[in-house]
């Protein structure tokens, strides 16, 4: 499962951003309600978890932030609920 997964993200995921990859880590923690480093340790094990959040470190991005939907991330979380009310 994980490498058909690979096989279908991959490409889009190397193609985005870095303000996209911003948000979609963002968005991850919303819709799962946990933060993508815990994701990672989860499914991948400690050691991959650090070195995924170093790896995020160095383009100053945390995977162990939390979505604040009425603070930092406020303008994100209005634009989610406008496409998921079909007004975006």
């Amino acid at each position: 499962m994980e490498h058909d997964l690979i096989k279908q993200y991959e490409p889009v995921l190397r193609k985005m951003t870095y303000s996209q990859g911003k948000i979609l880590i963002k968005l991850i923690d919303r819709e799962c309600k946990t933060s993508s480093y815990e994701l990672i340790r989860a499914y991948r094990g400690s050691f991959s978890a650090g070195f995924w959040q170093g790896v995020g470190k160095l383009f100053h991005i945390d995977l162990k932030s939390a979505y604040d939907p009425v603070g930092e991330d406020y303008l994100l979380e209005r634009v989610v609920i406008k496409v998921e009310q079909g007004q975006l």
